[in-house]
């Protein structure tokens, strides 16, 4: 039996694809996805057909067969793929999601309602908004990625988050574990468990928080403003009235409204409080509003340490501050990742996906890592990947290779696949 773990990171553009390669053959995906706006080499069903050669490839078998798949959240880049029809012909052991998936735990079912609507409620009053064209496509971007239809930018084939995530839940060809292992299944962090399907491999769960106390930085009305703001916008622009006209949009009925015949009523408010109000229903930041329901979905993500042997395999997903504070201030966690021995590098190597503190003093010196990513035009990539921590990961002697920049010679244990196409890694366990 082989002594090292293989990891092929797939060139899907503004996305997450990875591949990994067990000493026993045995097969973990994480993410199949990509972004309409920054495609790699794969689209459509072209990835689905690439990870089905590669898995034939590999275990030498028939059918293609995958013994655990893992979708870290539901962004489109991070689960689009999952579309494709070409999974009916592949087998699967266990399908792992973020708890929040679990379409029968009230908590979520609810924290996705109020996610929706927000969306929903700003993809709505996107017409309102005075934004220049550079605001609006980043707007847009993230909308789209969140899995809101937005007109002029549906998928072709019925493709959507929605039925991405119906492939998770119930889809494939065939599966041993009928239904999706949610995780953390626990109140415990980290949580650690062993499943049937990987043998010999411990997984821990760093992310995302299960503590119902710790999901309201997730919750899209925790910013009130916003949320009513938007509510607002989006009602006044389906009733066709200027969004400074808010007379119909008030929270009560006439019998609770003052006139304004009626005595006194200029002394019922401020001010300062007329002016809020005003800047309320009219002030909105579009763009601030986008990025919310952005980093909503990303503070889900799940957060795993794949230990086999002496590998530790660290995928954070595209988890957020509010995620990495909570697991840098616990020991348990922090001493798991002082001895990862890979880092998948989060969020594309965004500016807030990999703090400081991770790379400069837990993470070990020397260890390879992977950025998944597309640098280009358009705000909505937000300088990614951002050069300060590129930059940080080399003076740390964290060798590292993006997908979007293959130079001809890889740093050592690296290897390009056929035409740029993926990247390979492997590592001693």
């Amino acid at each position: 039996m082989s002594k090292t773990v293989k990891i092929r990171m797939y060139n899907v553009g503004f996305g997450d694809s990875f591949l990994i390669i067990l000493p026993d053959d045995r097969l973990i995906l994480i993410d199949a996805g990509f972004h309409s706006r920054g495609k790699g080499e794969f689209s459509g069903d072209e990835l689905v057909e690439q990870i089905t050669r590669d898995v034939k490839a590999l275990t030498g078998a028939e059918e293609a067969h995958i013994d655990v798949v893992i979708c870290t959240h539901r962004h489109a880049d991070h689960l689009f793929a999952f579309n494709s029809s070409l999974w009916d012909e592949v087998s699967v052991g266990e399908v792992w999601l973020p708890w929040v998936e679990d379409r029968k735990n009230e908590k979520a079912v609810r924290l996705w309602k109020k996610q929706a609507s927000f969306a929903m409620n700003l993809a709505n009053a996107l017409a309102s908004f005075q934004l220049n064209d550079a605001d609006r496509e980043s707007v847009e971007f993230m909308l789209w990625n969140a899995g809101v239809e937005l007109p002029g930018m549906a998928a072709a084939g019925g493709w959507s988050n929605a039925k991405a995530l119906d492939c998770l839940h119930e889809g494939f060809g065939y599966r041993r574990r009928t239904k999706p292992r949610f995780l953390p299944s626990t109140q415990k962090f980290p949580e650690s468990f062993t499943c049937p399907e990987l043998p010999d491999v411990v997984i821990h769960v760093l992310g995302p928080p299960r503590d119902p106390e710790l999901i309201e930085e997730l919750d899209p009305e925790a910013d009130g403003e916003t949320y009513r703001a938007l509510a607002m916008r989006a009602a006044a622009a389906a009733s066709g009235e200027a969004v400074a006209d808010m007379s119909s949009l008030a929270a009560f009925g006439p019998e609770w409204q003052v006139r304004e015949d009626e005595g006194g009523a200029d002394d019922l408010l401020t001010r300062n409080e007329k002016i809020w109000l005003e800047k309320l229903a009219t002030g909105a930041d579009a763009l601030l509003a986008a990025t919310h329901v952005d980093d909503m979905i990303n503070s889900t993500s799940l957060v795993l340490v794949i230990e086999v042997g002496k590998a530790r395999l660290l995928f954070p997903g595209d988890a957020e501050w509010g995620t990495w504070k909570r697991i840098l201030a616990d020991d348990d966690a922090r001493a798991l990742l002082h001895n990862a021995t890979f880092l998948k590098v989060g969020h594309h190597g965004s500016h807030n996906a990999t703090p400081k503190t991770l790379v400069e003093d837990v993470l070990p010196e020397g260890i390879p890592a992977m950025i998944s990513t597309q640098e280009g035009p358009g705000n909505y990539r937000n300088n990614i990947p951002l050069p300060d921590l590129v930059t940080a990961l080399g003076e740390h002697d964290i060798r590292h290779v993006r997908s979007d920049q293959l130079p001809e010679r890889l740093p050592k244990g690296f290897r390009k696949g056929d035409d740029g196409k993926w990247i390979d890694l492997s590592i001693p366990c």
